[in-house]
């Protein structure tokens, strides 16, 4: 009787060094014409976070009929016409036209840049000066700020700093 030739023992670093990231999740694709954006959703987040999701936010649930494959294929289960995973079904798969949150994201961008902008940012600065020190105490922050005078930021005349020891 032949002897069975030992088979390699792989360990899980050797695994891991030739994927260090590891196997991600299977992606979900659909036959439903479109481009679209696909999510989990975490239902449980906070209270009403489905409706938020799908009337304030845009997206849509993805259907069991629209997979590109039966949901066990993937993982998932069908229940109330949705496509859940997770132990309770909390996350729900749910899809978006690209087109649409493209221009969503565009929109979150150009709005962090306007009012993280160098302006608001001496207006805020200013604003708090002046709540917490009084109004001239705000214009001085605000002056300073907005035109680069602002020399220690720890607020402390360094000439004087030494003397203080």
């Amino acid at each position: 009787m032949p002897r069975k030739a030992a088979l390699p023992k792989v360990s899980v670093i050797d695994r891991r060094l030739v994927n260090p990231f590891g196997s991600g999740t299977v992606p979900i694709t659909l036959k439903t014409p479109g481009d679209w954006e696909i999510r989990w959703i975490y239902s449980k987040l906070r209270a009403g976070r489905l409706h938020d999701v799908t009337h304030n936010k845009g997206w849509v649930f993805v259907e069991p009929d629209e997979l590109d494959g039966s949901p066990d294929e993937y993982g998932l289960t069908a229940k109330d016409n949705r496509l859940v995973r997770g132990d309770h079904g909390e996350e729900v798969l749910m899809k978006m036209p690209r087109a649409d949150f493209l221009k969503i994201q565009h929109a979150k961008a150009d709005y962090n840049l306007r009012e993280l902008g160098k302006q608001r940012m001496a207006e805020s600065v200013g604003q708090a000066a002046a709540k917490a020190y009084g109004d001239e105490a705000g214009d001085m922050a605000y002056n300073a700020f907005k035109h680069g005078d602002v020399t220690d930021s720890r607020g402390v005349d360094p000439d004087l700093e030494s003397e203080s020891a």
